[in-house]
């Protein structure tokens, strides 16, 4: 299987969709500039953590 357009295509709209929902919580939040600079350095796992913290802020 090799990766074509639609899997680069694919991937890159993911990872805008998950920049785009970690910065909306961020503003919610009026979070500091580390996480911030965590989107910047870490640009997959960061968005992540930032919507699992979320997560895991509204079960509790």
């Amino acid at each position: 299987m090799s990766i074509n357009a639609f899997h680069i295509l694919f991937g890159a709209v993911a990872v805008i969709i998950l920049y785009i929902a970690a910065i909306a919580v961020l503003l919610r939040t009026k979070s500091g500039i580390l996480p911030y600079m965590s989107l910047i350095l870490f640009p997959v796992i960061a968005p992540l953590g930032i919507l699992l913290e979320n997560y895991n802020r509204k079960i509790k």
